[in-house]
C-alpha cells in the first residue's frame, strides 16, 4: 500500500507487547512496526469476519502449507537436476573407459544395479561395488 493512503493513528500497547512486535517484525520481513501491526490487523480482522474460525484458519493454514510444498518441490526438481547431471557424467566417463559391453551385459547390469537399489532403498556405497567389482579387495576387507 502506497504511504499516501495510510492514516497516521496512535494506539496503546503494554510495553511487554512492544517489545514483542518489535523484536518479531524484523524475523517476518516487515520495513517496520506500521507494517507488521497493520498486516496483523488485517489478518485478525480477517479471523473475526469470516464465518467460521476453523474455516479460516484451515484456508489460512493450507495456503501457508501450500506455497512451502511447493518451494520444497522447486528444491527437489533442482537437486533431482543436479544427481541426474552428476550421474549422467559417470555414465560418459564410465563408457569412455570400459569398451566393449555388450547390450545382454548392460541388461543384467540394469537389472542387478535395480535390485540393489530397491534393497539398499537407495544407500548406495561406492567402497561395496569396488568389493563386487574386484572380489580380491572385498575378500581382504573382510579379514
Amino acid at each position: 500500500m502506497n504511504d499516501d493512503n495510510k492514516t497516521k493513528v496512535g494506539i496503546h500497547m503494554k510495553p511487554e507487547l512492544l517489545k514483542r512486535v518489535d523484536a518479531e517484525y524484523p524475523l517476518y520481513d516487515y520495513p517496520s512496526r506500521s507494517a507488521f501491526v497493520g498486516a496483523a490487523t488485517e489478518f485478525y480482522l480477517g479471523y473475526l469476519h469470516s464465518q467460521s474460525y476453523t474455516d479460516y484458519m484451515n484456508k489460512t493454514t493450507l495456503s501457508f502449507l501450500a506455497d512451502q510444498v511447493t518451494k520444497l518441490d522447486a528444491k527437489i526438481c533442482r537437486q533431482l537436476f543436479r544427481l541426474c547431471v552428476e550421474l549422467s557424467m559417470v555414465a560418459h566417463v564410465t563408457a569412455t573407459t570400459v569398451p566393449g559391453a555388450d547390450e545382454e551385459t548392460l541388461k543384467r547390469l540394469r537389472q542387478k544395479c535395480v535390485k540393489d537399489v530397491k534393497n539398499t532403498i537407495g544407500n548406495i556405497r561406492y567402497d561395496n561395488i569396488y568389493a563386487h567389482q574386484h572380489t580380491q579387495f572385498g575378500e581382504d576387507d573382510d579379514a
